[in-house]
């Protein structure tokens, strides 16, 4: 299992809102510290040393005692007794109603009980998949808080471009504007313009919207608002071994959380099928008991006191003869379960496996779709610049300067995006393999300017 010492410890150090988050890396550990669900996930997570005790405590000694005070009676009458040297003596005792007296103590330890063996193992195995859901809870609060960052980041280099785009936009229509006041620009090119300025406005305004909606996600995940965060300055996949996609895919078989936790349960599952089969199977307990009455008071034959003691030390077997197979269709049932766990492991794994490829396939062509992106929104810049000049000699209309510009935006948006989506594909690549952890958070907090 991997250990978390550096979060743990900042986390249960009581790391408050008031750091600033700046990176991924500090904008995690923050999460870490105040987000209800990776709380919930570690209370769950700290149960499991509980559960690793009640499976030794199952083997240990129990020690029971018990006393008892109260009015009570008795009748005994022995026949065919012998003695001081007579034979066929008669002893008879009775007491009507006297003080009673009883005091009891006894130990005992399993030995040999295949149905506490099964409970042990199945407490073993749970303890297990808590800390698999807890290896599988930080991972899970790693993604969020990386999507909700990079969330706002897209957002506010969005608004940027598209805001650029809209002052370049109002800067046309004021010089087409001007221009068709001495001639030089036809209405039509006015309204093309004003149609363009107002179409680009309410862009802006639904983007600002989306920007506010995901500065108040990150807020509520990490404590504090969103000032300064370091942005994409590129995307190195060399900071990543991407090996073949059939390595990933049995890295994943090997260590996802997930298909480790389905495996686990299909054990628990098997033990209950042993503990309901050791419900009527043979056992032996060591077992110590000590045991006193004390009986005082009148009967028919006068004034009585009758006082028993026993105790043994020794083994004490118990063998269930008969259930009226109750048992075996309880184990036939639990049997069943398990094949149904089965099955749903290997849905699983197919899952897990189209997951692992479709991170892959899109990162082992990210590259070469970043070069495109980036040529592309070179020669959109340029044809921009080319389609503006040619505009104020009247060999371009307003409508393809308009289009240029647009064009332009479009061109370095879609860049943006896809730099945006390699780093998430990284990280849905770590996760899905099962190994997204501190190391990996930091490799794509390296990708950040």
């Amino acid at each position: 299992m991997k250990r978390w010492p550096l979060v743990t410890a900042l986390a249960l150090a009581g790391v408050t809102s008031t750091v600033h988050a700046a990176d991924l890396m500090s904008t995690w550990q923050a999460a870490l510290a105040r987000d209800p669900e990776i709380a919930a996930a570690r209370a769950l997570h700290e149960q499991a040393a509980f559960r690793q005790e009640q499976a030794k405590a199952l083997w240990a000694p129990t020690v029971s005692a018990g006393g008892a005070l109260g009015i009570g009676g008795a009748d005994s009458r022995t026949q065919g007794a012998e003695a001081m040297g007579q034979s066929d003596v008669t002893f008879k005792t009775n007491v009507n109603a006297g003080a009673l007296a009883r005091a009891s103590i006894g130990a005992q330890k399993a030995w040999i009980s295949p149905e506490r063996e099964a409970q042990s193992k199945q407490l073993e195995l749970s303890a297990q998949i808590a800390q698999l859901q807890w290896q599988q809870a930080q991972q899970a609060l790693i993604m969020r808080t990386a999507q909700r960052y990079l969330d706002v980041v897209g957002a506010e280099l969005t608004l940027t471009v598209l805001q650029r785009q809209q002052k370049a936009m109002q800067q046309a229509a004021s010089e087409i504007s001007k221009r068709q006041s001495i001639g030089d620009a036809s209405v039509m090119d006015v309204q093309e313009a004003s149609a363009r300025v107002s179409e680009i406005r309410a862009h802006v305004l639904t983007h600002e919207n989306n920007l506010a909606s995901k500065k108040v996600a990150y807020r509520q995940l990490v404590g504090q608002e969103p000032h300064q965060l370091m942005s994409i300055a590129n995307v190195d996949l060399r900071l990543i071994n991407l090996a073949d996609a059939n390595t990933w895919v049995q890295r994943a078989m090997h260590q996802s959380p997930s298909l480790q936790m389905m495996g686990l349960q299909q054990a628990i599952q098997g033990q209950e099928a042993k503990r309901i089969k050791a419900g009527h199977a043979m056992t032996v307990d060591w077992v110590a008991q000590a045991h006193m009455d004390r009986l005082s008071g009148q009967g028919m034959y006068g004034s009585a006191s009758n006082q028993t003691a026993q105790y043994m030390v020794g083994l004490q077997l118990n063998a269930p003869l008969s259930t009226g197979g109750l048992v075996e269709a309880r184990e036939r049932e639990a049997l069943k379960q398990i094949e149904k766990l089965r099955y749903d492991q290997e849905a699983a794994e197919q899952q897990v496996e189209q997951q692992v490829r479709d991170a892959w396939q899109s990162l082992s062509t990210a590259q070469a779709r970043l070069q495109a992106l980036s040529q592309s929104e070179k020669a959109s810049k340029a044809r921009l610049a080319a389609t503006r000049q040619a505009h104020r000699t009247g060999a371009r209309t307003t409508n393809e300067w308009l289009g240029a510009e647009h064009d332009a935006a479009q061109a370095e948006l879609a860049l943006l995006q896809l730099r945006i989506q390699t780093v998430v594909d990284q990280l849905r690549l770590y996760a899905a393999s099962g190994t997204l952890d501190e190391p990996q958070l930091q490799t794509v907090n390296a990708l950040l300017k």
